[in-house]
């Protein structure tokens, strides 16, 4: 990061400087004390287990400078340990590393392009970054930084000389989009989809795109949205506002328009895509007829960002899918598509058309509880196993206490016989070797807390 100042750093957030030097430079943020480098900053962060006032002397052990922190009498006694470093006092440490984000995100004229939705935004946002970095040094949020935390960490992360940055936007409840889109404020917003994952704290679809919408929120004529038009509540209309509102889809009217769509399994897919009076041809090498929506729209905003269709096209051919999500991977004669970074119904239900679109002896889907859908989990859960019984899967494995209705919905095409449900992931390893055999073709899904990747690990080992 560019370096600050202490004493910069306590204007920004409003903080009082205890004790130590306010001249002394910071050269990077972080929030585990574990991590700190020579001249980092230590925000102590609070939460439910863990007080980050505790480890403000390790972070200084490992070579802070200077610590951010809430607890007077804690920050007392380490100050009185550490006489050399500097310590600010604020009264929300969280509220003060976006404060800290949105006056640092301040000092750069790059690009910054914002990406939500809910699915497939980490995969738009990678392509989003593997695009633009042909044309400039992009910066991009890592894995697990898409909240009020990470956000600010990944803005904090920002260096002197980038060009550009790809900011992923994830939500839990209303109003954190728009915190978020205050400390970046865009210049190119992008919205995948609007589906029901956190339907059960936000309360309906229209909600939940109420919340996505607060990506908007900090745009204006100069700005622009990109939207996915090939839904129900996500359209034009509900999604226009005083800013450029652009579109991908496949009906023949968005702005950028898909067709000729090949769809080669594991091998990826081939697309075509109409736009500024041209017919360009795509190849990507990621299965899945849903990553050529994430193409679609990742062209698109690298286009209002000045990259052409000719610089966009390697770089979609070499992109690789981040850990999790859709790596197609084999040992013992077996295949096992590992899609189980998280899961909501229109995501499994494309990851069973990847499945059903890969070669192999007979196709199976374990798939985990799909977590946060509310009252109408157990629909959602029983259409998709009703969605795999339809596609063709042969045999389907539910793990977890929702997955119950997901069994029940396949045994309705399927049979009993060849469904199965386990209360705990143990108990399907009990019988694995029952039920997995050498030219199968295995898909894990499941949402992030039911840690599906433990299954991808047994059947591989």
């Amino acid at each position: 990061m560019k370096k600050l100042t202490v004493n910069e750093i306590k204007q920004a957030v409003n903080g009082e400087l205890t004790a130590g030097d306010g001249n002394a430079d910071v050269s990077g943020v972080e929030m585990d004390s574990r991590v700190m480098k020579a001249g980092d900053c230590f925000f102590a962060l609070t939460g439910e287990k863990s007080d980050g006032n505790d480890y403000v002397a390790s972070a200084f052990v490992n070579g802070a400078v200077c610590a951010v922190m809430t607890d007077r009498e804690k920050a007392c006694d380490v100050s009185q340990r550490f006489p050399d470093r500097a310590v600010i006092i604020v009264s929300d440490a969280e509220k003060a590393l976006r404060d800290l984000a949105k006056y640092y995100m301040e000092k750069f004229d790059i690009i910054k392009i914002a990406v939500t939705g809910s699915n497939g935004k980490t995969t738009t946002k990678d392509m989003i970054h593997a695009i633009l970095s042909v044309k400039y040094k992009t910066h991009k949020t890592p894995v697990n930084r898409n909240n009020l935390i990470g956000l600010p960490l990944t803005v904090l992360s920002l260096h002197e000389d980038d060009e550009a940055a790809v900011f992923e936007m994830g939500m839990d409840v209303a109003g954190e989009i728009h915190q978020m889109a205050e400390i970046v404020k865009p210049d190119i917003a992008v919205i995948t989809n609007v589906g029901v994952s956190h339907i059960e704290s936000l309360g309906s679809r229209e909600g939940i795109l109420a919340a996505k919408l607060e990506i908007t929120d900090f745009l204006d004529e100069t700005n622009t949205l990109i939207i996915w038009d090939g839904g129900d509540v996500l359209t034009k209309k509900s999604a226009a506002g005083s800013y450029r509102l652009l579109s991908a889809g496949n009906d023949g009217k968005s702005d950028f328009i898909i067709s000729n769509t090949v769809n080669n399994g594991e091998n990826g897919m081939e697309f075509s895509l109409e736009y500024g009076g041209k017919m360009e041809k795509f190849s990507l090498s990621v299965p899945g007829e849903h990553n050529v929506i994430n193409a679609s729209l990742a062209i698109a905003a690298a286009n209002i960002a000045g990259v052409s269709a000719e610089e966009a096209r390697a770089e979609l051919l070499n992109l690789k899918t981040a850990e999790k999500r859709m790596n197609i991977r084999g040992a013992n004669g077996i295949k096992v598509i590992d899609d189980t970074y998280n899961a909501s119904p229109p995501a499994v239900r494309a990851a069973i058309d990847v499945l059903m679109n890969t070669k192999g002896v007979r196709k199976i889907a374990i798939l985990g509880d799909m977590l946060d859908l509310g009252p109408r989990s157990s629909d959602y859960h029983s259409e998709v196993g009703r969605y795999a019984g339809m596609s063709g899967v042969e045999f389907v494995a539910g793990i977890g206490e929702q997955s119950r209705f997901t069994c029940e919905g396949a045994a309705e095409y399927l049979g009993k016989e060849n469904v199965r449900h386990f209360a705990e992931k143990d108990d399907f390893f009990e019988v694995m070797s029952d039920i997995v055999k050498s030219g199968d073709v295995i898909l894990v899904k499941g949402s992030r807390g039911m840690a599906m990747e433990t299954v991808v690990k047994k059947i591989l080992e």
